[in-house]
């Protein structure tokens, strides 16, 4: 053992470590400096066992440099690593907290300098200091949680969230009351007349029962009457838009700018018990919150060719950027740039159709993978593949050239839009089948053994039609997902693509860290953590014929059908929404540092992450395990089989 001299000269001061240092950094100034006076600094040499399995714990070591491993014996006697802890974090904590002995053995990975600090004394500030205790005994601690991700938003994403009215409103308290209305058999003069007096921007129509028939806008004005010479005395019901677009009162207000986006038009009717009781427009919302994609997607709208496209699509960062600035939610984001992908794959297929003629048969287009659950982040492509009606036998060859030139032609768009040579996917949109070689082809690869396979086929189960003959695409998918439901063997093999072969564990000296100790400098957020978890919810909703097309949205059916445990389902959806704000601002960094879409990746450098963030993952690598461990306790399924 060294000299305490030696020892005194390589470590800082006690003050000055636990004052930079969370959670004692958070604890009042006088809490903290009675702490740091009562730490004793000490040392021990590589290999020394701090803790066994069933000791006693009786302080707090608070490591200042060097590492611990906390382990269990594993196969053949070997140790099993169930942490790996370095500067910063404190061995014992929980324990203490807990009032048990030591669950692990505790072994220094290097030489290493911490602070003693007694248990009794840890205990006091803790019962002073509530958020001490969760810090340690918390998965995802409320308020540590919410510090990580504003940090996210701030050093990332560009600024924090303030007041959040798209978020925190609903269409009942904006919407405008009275309604304005009047009878469908009322001329167009007397209901323009009627919007003027009231000042509005709409109105709706009443049938001769007095319900709502129709609405009439400004814009219909414009374009039904002014623009064509029309006659002011017809009735107005002529220039009616029906079945009028109707968001109950309860909807957020990002949730009623993302039904007028997909439904492209700019006045909802408020519904409360079934009655009208307001309009809400989309000024209304854009007030609220004073930037919106709206003027994006009305550009892709009116955009006449794929270079316009490629112009418009480097305006998702921007777009992304400023939603997250101003408040939404990570998946708020991925829903909103997936509508944005939407409409730019809507405008690329018309334009395909116009190329090269009408199709000869009813098709429609699936979104896979990120694109079908409304996950994307700036800088991904979609991915898709094309299904057509089954043709009559003398049409099936027109048919097939038809399509595949057309998926083709479809994927060299995107991939100019993305100024991308190489659409990453499975798929990649160059696949177009007839509805019945589709299932075929879901059935065959579902039978494979080999994970390639497995992986496409479930990657089919997750398919949400986009565009063009949307009931056809919606047949295909209930009858994939009924398939790949019923039958427990297809389950088993999609289970075994879910998790990687050797999950992370911890981030441990600038490197992401598994049970063996072996090290990454780069953690996949995407690989390691998102797709794992959102695999793992989509085939508990195909297991129970649940419903759902976002993760969090699965997880909530699991929650409230009683399929999964709630403490469990809050657990893995934090986790999920953690690693969607990392991603969404790992991308966003790029594309500030002026990285093309072609060159963004997923990889964060481990020990650019801020020790917050670190504290955070640790929970989400908990959430991941927990997740593969539940997977394989529901179905008795592990990586080698069943």
């Amino acid at each position: 053992m060294m000299d305490k001299t030696f020892v005194l000269e390589r470590a800082c001061l006690p003050s000055v470590f636990f004052t930079a240092t969370s959670p004692f950094s958070d604890l009042p100034p006088e809490v903290l400096l009675q702490l740091a006076d009562a730490a004793r600094v000490d040392f021990c040499p590589v290999g020394t066992r701090l803790y066994s399995i069933g000791q006693r714990v009786e302080d707090l070591l608070l490591i200042q440099s060097g590492g611990v491993c906390v382990s269990r014996p594993g196969g053949a006697c070997a140790p099993c690593g169930v942490d790996y802890l370095g500067s910063g974090q404190a061995v014992g904590a929980a324990e203490l907290l807990r009032g048990e002995s030591a669950s692990c053995d505790a072994t220094a990975l290097a030489d290493t300098f911490y602070f003693r600090l007694e248990g009794e004394i840890f205990l006091q500030a803790a019962r002073e200091s509530p958020a001490l205790a969760a810090y340690f005994c918390d998965r995802f601690p409320k308020d540590y949680l919410e510090r990580a991700l504003t940090l996210l938003r701030r050093d990332r994403g560009g600024g924090g969230a303030g007041f959040r009215p798209i978020f925190a409103l609903t269409v009942g308290e904006v919407a405008h009351a009275p309604v304005v209305d009047i009878p469908g058999e009322a001329s167009i003069v007397a209901a323009a007349a009627r919007m003027a007096d009231f000042g509005v921007g709409s109105i709706l129509l009443r049938d001769e029962g007095g319900r709502v028939a129709g609405i009439v806008t400004d814009r219909d004005f414009r374009y039904k009457v002014l623009a064509r010479g029309g006659d002011m005395t017809r009735p107005v019901r002529e220039i009616m838009s029906s079945p009028v677009c109707v968001v109950d009162h309860r909807e957020a207000c990002f949730g009623a700018l993302t039904v007028m986006m997909q439904r492209r038009v700019h006045h909802l009717a408020v519904e409360r018990d079934g009655a009208v009781i307001g309009m809400v427009t989309s000024h209304d919302i854009l007030a609220l919150q004073g930037r919106s994609p709206f003027s994006l997607f009305a550009d892709i709208e009116a955009s006449r060719d794929v270079s316009s496209l490629a112009g418009l699509c480097e305006r998702i960062p921007r777009t992304a950027r400023a939603l997250l600035e101003d408040g939404a939610g990570a998946a708020h984001v991925g829903r909103m740039l997936t509508m944005v992908w939407d409409a730019v794959l809507e405008r690329v297929l018309t334009l395909i159709q116009g190329e090269l003629g009408p199709p000869p048969a009813p098709f429609c287009w699936l979104a896979l993978g990120d694109a079908g659950r409304m996950e994307q982040v700036p800088g991904e492509p979609p991915d898709g593949v094309v299904v057509y009606q089954d043709p009559p036998g003398e049409e099936a060859v027109r048919c097939r050239d038809y399509f595949a030139g057309f998926a083709r032609m479809a994927l060299a768009h995107v991939r100019t839009i993305c100024h991308d040579p190489e659409t990453r996917g499975g798929f990649s949109g160059s696949r177009s089948l007839a509805f019945a070689e589709w299932a075929a082809f879901f059935s065959g690869h579902a039978a494979d053994d080999r994970p390639e396979s497995a992986a496409l086929a479930f990657a089919l189960c997750e398919a949400r039609p986009v565009f063009g003959f949307l009931d056809l695409g919606k047949r295909l998918c209930r009858l994939i997902r009924e398939r790949a439901g019923r039958d427990a063997h297809v389950l088993a093999r999609f289970s075994r693509t879910l998790f990687p072969e050797h999950p992370p564990l911890a981030i441990y000296a600038g490197q992401v860290v598994d049970a063996s100790g072996k090290g990454e400098r780069h953690f996949d957020v995407k690989a390691l953590g998102l797709a794992p978890l959102a695999g793992f919810v989509a085939l508990f909703c195909l297991a129970h014929g649940l419903p759902g097309v976002h993760t969090l949205s699965r997880l909530a059916a699991l929650r409230d059908s009683g399929r999964l445990d709630p403490e469990a389902c809050g657990r893995i959806a934090t986790a999920v929404d953690f690693l969607m704000h990392l991603r969404l601002a790992h991308r966003l960094g790029q594309a500030r540092v002026g990285r093309q879409p072609k060159e963004m990746d997923d990889q964060v450098v481990a020990a650019d992450l801020d020790p917050l963030v670190v504290r955070m993952l640790k929970d989400v690598f908990a959430a991941v395990a927990q997740a593969q461990a539940l997977l394989a306790e529901r179905s008795g399924l592990n990586r080698e089989g069943t």
